[in-house]
């Protein structure tokens, strides 16, 4: 009897068919990523705030309509280029003082909402900008600085070697003719930047300097009464380890219990241990101070508390419109539904559906932000000519 065989990458294909993961009319085929939702699906769309999210939007347009048109918004699938953001944006340029329901009318008009097709729920967490006490000079009191970028820091652009490798980057210094990775957090703590005259402000305590870290930006308050923001300038190119990871698996914190304010309270209480659970997060940030008293994100736009996102620049673009919908971690809670713009990002967020909520300056925002856990999904807005390009339904001939 005479055998037949099927090679391996047929097979594969075949089964993707069957599947209904992959889609081929006479023209092209593609993997179905992403499904079309009607917003009447939405839960919460239609009492939702989204004028709010408007003028966070509105921000975000400053900067798409300030680069070249042709440029690629990554994730190119769903970023597209900037020139198919520009009818969205030059739209809400032209709003002012719109109600909820005339914000909710123009997103319903010039975007269509989308969801991953499958593994579509993940972990939202919630960052602040903390404030604290500081001092522009060294005293017995204020001994702990923040420091701006080191001359000495390099960024290499790792695009330029290969364009496998476009978008990548590597953070190092060089030494003795060898180009190495940056000082990591203990070496810098124990004095591996003194006597550069890299500091921008002095901080009471250790922990308040790691907290600016952990949230990439801060007010520091001055003894005269003047407030200073500082924002993110820089980091040391090291991995980003949580410390709540570690509290969780020595025991010292369940589960349950992790929060911001609950690893604060761990550092206040054991401060011989303190110093030795920080460095087990090598990262390091450098701040420079604003002139302003709202942060600013990656996309250099101020944020908006409750409606900026800091998102994964690999899985999610910038400036992109994102409907939420969380469940709450705790009980007593409500379910987080409303629409944000994604417009910064962070260390810690890494994944496909994994984001952090900004909630604004100062200890309320911060009580939202250290407690924050949840699990939910998020529905991305694109703009409607860009939907058409990889909406499976549009292709179809009939």
């Amino acid at each position: 009897m005479k055998k037949f065989f099927i090679p391996i990458s047929t097979a594969i294909l075949f089964l993707l068919l069957l599947w209904g993961l992959i889609e081929i009319d006479g023209n092209r085929s593609y993997l179905v990523e992403f499904v079309e939702i009607p917003y009447d699906d939405l839960e919460g769309w239609a009492s939702d705030q989204q004028a709010l999210a408007l003028i966070a939007f509105q921000k975000s347009c400053t900067a798409l309509l300030s680069q070249p048109a042709h440029r690629k918004l990554s994730p190119e699938n769903i970023g597209g280029r900037v020139q198919d953001w520009h009818k969205p944006c030059r739209a809400a340029e032209k709003l002012t003082g719109s109600t909820n329901h005339e914000a909710r009318a123009f997103f319903e008009q010039y975007f269509t909402a989308f969801s991953y097709s499958q593994e579509t729920e993940g972990l939202f967490t919630g960052y602040f900008a903390p404030e604290y006490n500081g001092s522009l000079k060294p005293t017995d009191e204020y001994r702990y600085p923040l420091y701006m970028v080191p001359a000495s820091l390099k960024v290499l652009d790792l695009g330029k070697f290969s364009s496998a490798l476009k978008g990548k980057t590597i953070v190092g210094e060089v030494q003795n003719g060898e180009f190495v990775p940056f000082k990591d957090r203990k070496n810098i703590d124990s004095g591996g930047l003194d006597n550069l005259n890299l500091e921008v402000v002095w901080l009471k305590d250790p922990a308040d300097s790691f907290f600016m870290h952990i949230q990439g930006s801060g007010v520091i308050r001055y003894e005269d009464g003047q407030r200073q923001l500082f924002g993110y300038a820089g980091k040391n190119g090291r991995a980003y380890h949580s410390i709540g990871k570690f509290l969780i698996e020595n025991g010292a914190i369940t589960r349950k219990n992790m929060s911001m304010q609950s690893i604060r309270v761990w550092i206040t209480e054991n401060p011989r241990q303190a110093e030795a659970l920080m460095w087990k997060n090598p990262s390091y940030v450098f701040f420079q101070p604003l002139d302003k008293l709202a942060p600013v994100g990656s996309m250099n736009v101020m944020l908006t508390a409750g409606r900026s996102l800091a998102v994964d620049r690999e899985y999610v673009p910038l400036g992109m419109p994102i409907w939420l919908d969380l469940t709450p971690s705790l009980e007593a809670a409500d379910p987080i539904r409303r629409l944000v713009i994604a417009q910064d990002t962070g260390g810690a967020i890494k994944g496909r559906v994994r984001a952090d909520i900004y909630w604004g300056v100062g200890e309320d925002a911060g009580l939202v932000a250290g407690s924050m856990k949840e699990r939910g999904r998020y529905y991305f807005l694109l703009p409607k000519n860009l939907a058409l390009r990889i909406s499976p339904e549009s292709e179809k001939p009939w």
